[in-house]
């Protein structure tokens, strides 16, 4: 059998085989230390032109407010023209807006080149809480947002409440009746011509509210409470129509399905 010899390579061409290796590494190395040295410079590029003069903001454009002041958001938001566009965090500015209480909703948005725009939704409240002489607002989440000096029955007015500190920002702070008025803020909230002038949670085992006509009504316990409240509802203009006086007598509505109008024992 005929066997072919492999030939050695030539020291020459080994060499030569080096040079073209060590050539393309160097290449690779320049093309490499070029691109970042690219990147670098562009990324320097970017970051001063972001600085600039042309980003600072001009204009803060507030929208959606009613009660609450352009002061307030500016204050609550740490933020005020003259800051630089991009070194705000519009995340974090919608957070520290969602800290006042009357706010609801915050949108955030920046409008290039020198403009900030605050998209506001307010609470609104949706009973009164009589506490030292003044009136709380309560919303419908359970939040206190503001305060009145005076009452004119333009809301139900939430009265019994016997301890803790209130004020503007906390909840109601008395678990047990606070959780009677969750009920109420949650039929009012779906039904906010609920004929109630006042509610009394002084007992929560006999919570009475007052019409607007000051029939009284007695619901007993929180038990079917949101049940009780809607048979209110429907047969409310039927007993004023009946002609019976409202102050009468009163309303039990202690068992949702047998309403019973009684009148006051002389």
């Amino acid at each position: 059998m005929n066997m072919q010899r492999q030939l050695p390579k030539s020291s020459s061409s080994y060499g030569q085989h080096t040079y073209i290796v060590e050539q393309k590494e160097k290449k690779r190395l320049k093309n490499t230390l070029l691109f970042v040295l690219l990147f670098v410079a562009c990324n320097v590029f970017l970051i001063l032109f972001l600085r600039s003069s042309l980003f600072v903001i001009e204009t803060i454009d507030i929208r959606g407010l009613e009660k609450v002041s352009s002061g307030e958001v500016k204050n609550a938001a740490r933020i005020q023209e003259g800051m630089n566009l991009w070194k705000i965090s519009p995340p974090e500015l919608r957070e520290r807006v969602l800290s006042i209480p009357r706010v609801k909703t915050v949108e955030v948005d920046r409008v290039l080149p020198s403009t900030i725009v605050f998209k506001i939704e307010e609470k609104h409240p949706i009973a009164l809480v009589s506490y030292h002489g003044y009136y709380l607002e309560l919303a419908p989440d359970g939040t206190f947002i503001g305060l009145k000096d005076g009452y004119r029955g333009e809301l139900p007015l939430i009265s019994g409440l016997l301890w803790g500190q209130m004020e503007v920002g906390t909840s109601i702070p008395d678990q047990t009746r606070g959780k009677i008025i969750e009920v109420f803020l949650a039929v009012l909230k779906e039904n906010p011509s609920l004929p109630l002038a006042e509610i009394n949670v002084e007992n929560p085992q006999r919570i009475i509210v007052y019409t607007g006509e000051g029939m009284e009504v007695w619901l007993g316990s929180k038990e079917d409470l949101s049940k009780k409240l809607d048979v209110l509802q429907s047969i409310h203009n039927r007993l004023l129509q009946a002609g019976d006086e409202p102050f009468s007598g009163y309303l039990d509505l202690r068992v949702a399905e047998t309403p019973v109008f009684k009148p006051f024992e002389k």
